[in-house]
């Protein structure tokens, strides 16, 4: 990664910082809530009907606080892509790896709204389908991806580098994504426990994989700034991150593999072992910083 663009590189991503920003201030909220509303619906409505012992009663809070916090956090992103736009074409060098930040913010949170409508409005408890269509979360998810890559690839760069760029920060991403979802099972679960923690029973396993995870999500936004900006400790932290992501669903997987919602902390384990294979492979560390 150079990070040095020409003129007409900036110029392409100051316009996709405003168009994405706006996007995030006024509308990714409301598409938000339409992408909530179904699900939420379906939760007590349906799956909750079909299997009332269940855990159906906690994803509707986990849901509706999830939800609000990424509407907070597409906000807070829009409003700096509006502000380091001008720093942007100014190539001022900060303001370049504060914006692909930004533009991972609706990329990964479209996913983990994306992922609810599959599971939840789609089908019922049972795994019968039940509706079709695009989820209402897909224009987020979209709309950062493409801005994500166009923030990403707009540089002056050989081919093998900007290879490399779309496969370590698209890893980051999807990974991101998936440790997030994953979270929301770790925490279902956990807060159905108690009052008490036995030894017999799912104590750590399910607070790494739910709580901890969803601590960990964090670190995968810092990565990305601080490897856009070549910085040697964006590497670290996504070293970190890929690590405490792949023992925590790896521990949650073991002890949870026999219910549905273990096989996903399965893929989550090997999508994070995929993505610290990636990042310790000196081909795709050298080309990120410069070094090939």
């Amino acid at each position: 990664m150079t990070n040095e663009t020409t003129q007409k590189g900036r110029l392409i991503m100051t316009i996709v910082a405003v168009v994405v920003g706006l996007f995030l201030v006024f509308s990714a909220p409301f598409i938000s809530m339409n992408a909530l509303t179904p699900a939420l619906k379906n939760l007590t409505n349906v799956h909750q009907v079909q299997q009332p012992d269940g855990v159906w009663d906690t994803p509707v809070k986990i849901l509706t606080a999830t939800f609000h916090v990424w509407i907070a956090l597409f906000v807070f992103g829009g409003a700096t892509l509006l502000v380091i736009a001008k720093d942007i074409y100014a190539d001022k060098k900060w303001a370049r790896p504060l914006a692909l930040t930004m533009l991972a913010l609706p990329s990964m949170g479209g996913m983990t709204m994306v992922i609810p409508w599959m599971v939840l409005v789609w089908s019922d408890a049972l795994g019968n389908k039940v509706s079709s269509g695009m989820p209402a979360a897909m224009p987020i998810m979209l709309i950062g991806l493409v801005g994500y890559f166009i923030m990403l690839l707009t540089e002056k760069a050989d081919a093998k580098t900007k290879v490399a760029q779309t496969i370590t920060f698209g890893a980051l991403g999807v990974v991101g994504g998936m440790v997030f979802m994953n979270a929301q099972h770790g925490v279902r679960h956990f807060l159905t426990k108690g009052p008490f923690y036995e030894s017999s029973e799912s104590n750590p396993e399910l607070f790494l994989g739910g709580f901890v995870m969803y601590a960990a999500v964090a670190l995968f936004f810092v990565a990305i700034y601080f490897m856009a900006a070549r910085k040697e400790s964006g590497w670290y932290f996504a070293m970190i991150t890929g690590i405490v992501t792949f023992a925590a669903a790896f521990l949650a997987f073991v002890d949870r593999y026999n219910v549905p919602s273990g096989q996903e902390w399965l893929r989550g384990a090997v999508l994070s072992a995929i993505f610290i294979a990636i990042i310790a492979v000196p081909w795709f560390r050298k080309r990120i910083y410069g070094e090939a």
